[in-house]
């Protein structure tokens, strides 16, 4: 079973074991999402046993759905780690997680127009991870396990891949080259957040700089190159140029939804945005409503209604 499947296994447990929890509900919403990456990768193996061989942007802009849905299945999973007892999900994951799945219907839209049309889809390439969402004050140790777990899920798979790729290839196939590159430098930011993720938890006094560089050590130098290197892998030179950080990729796209989101969790008052009897309270969740508008459009309005979150597990 692929580790993307084996993730949405434990997942669907863990919902089905919570079926009433309106938190469980939220993160099952979100799943739904994700889950659209199944019948995807049905369409493009289908494209590939007809013969369509001019499909590499979409099997580029695939492995970059692909590798967002694992990163925001991973951070949901961590609160699933005993399917019994939901543990707790600190804020900024959950919304770290909600903006990896909202990139999934723009992604599952070029993949099938590259289908249909090669080089008709105008979603840029490589795929992006996004801004990396912060925590007022320092970050969570939950957060950062969060990080770790969806770092290792692509190191394995990363890493399976390529050495799938040797044994296809003699000499030095395309893709190879960039692909281990950008695994190497996302497992040497791996270890060095490991070791100070293992400090905090054996109880050791860590300096704020450095927890702060371990956080970026897990997304900039681990997560991201992870998610280029599973787009290297189909499309040699898709991420020669692509942004090293938050920053770089804020300058690319001439915008700063970094800060903007960033504000969003600072500001959120932990969950009391979601209390009352209407459901989300977006304006105090997200950082534009147009990204309330979209999840209430792609799940039917299945965050309305019924009582607000109360103290949850959160």
């Amino acid at each position: 079973m692929r580790l993307r499947d084996t993730l949405h296994a434990e997942l669907a447990h863990a919902f089905g074991t919570h079926p009433a929890d309106p938190v469980v509900q939220q993160l099952a919403g979100l799943r739904r999402i994700g889950a659209a990456v199944f019948d995807l990768e049905e369409e493009v193996k289908a494209a590939e046993a007809s013969g369509n061989r001019d499909i590499g942007r979409a099997r580029c802009y695939f492995a970059g759905v692909e590798g967002l849905t694992t990163f925001a299945d991973a951070f949901v999973l961590d609160a699933f780690a005993d399917p019994q007892h939901p543990r707790h999900l600190p804020h900024v994951t959950f919304v770290q997680a909600q903006t990896f799945y909202l990139k999934v219907p723009e992604l599952v839209t070029a993949v099938r127009q590259e289908l249909a049309y090669p080089g008709s889809a105008t979603t840029k390439l490589p795929v992006l991870p996004g801004p990396r969402l912060e925590a007022a004050g320092r970050c969570p140790p939950e957060h950062l396990l969060a990080m770790q777990r969806a770092a290792q899920k692509m190191e394995e798979v990363i890493g399976t891949r390529i050495e799938l790729l040797k044994l296809r290839h003699q000499g030095d196939p395309p893709g190879l080259r960039g692909a281990v590159l950008r695994l190497t430098a996302a497992h040497t930011a791996l270890e060095a957040a490991d070791q100070v993720l293992g400090a905090l938890r054996s109880g050791q006094h860590v300096a704020a700089e450095v927890h702060e560089q371990a956080e970026a050590f897990y997304y900039d130098g681990a997560l991201r190159n992870y998610l280029y290197a599973a787009q290297e892998l189909e499309l040699p030179g898709s991420t020669k140029s692509a942004p090293d950080t938050e920053d770089d990729e804020d300058a690319d796209e001439d915008q700063t939804p970094a800060q903007a989101w960033r504000s969003a969790v600072n500001t959120g008052g932990g969950m009391g945005g979601f209390g009352g009897g209407g459901g989300i309270g977006f304006g105090g969740l997200l950082a534009a409503d147009v990204i309330g508008n979209l999840i209430g459009d792609l799940l039917g309005g299945m965050f309305g209604g019924g009582g607000g979150m109360g103290g949850g597990w959160w």
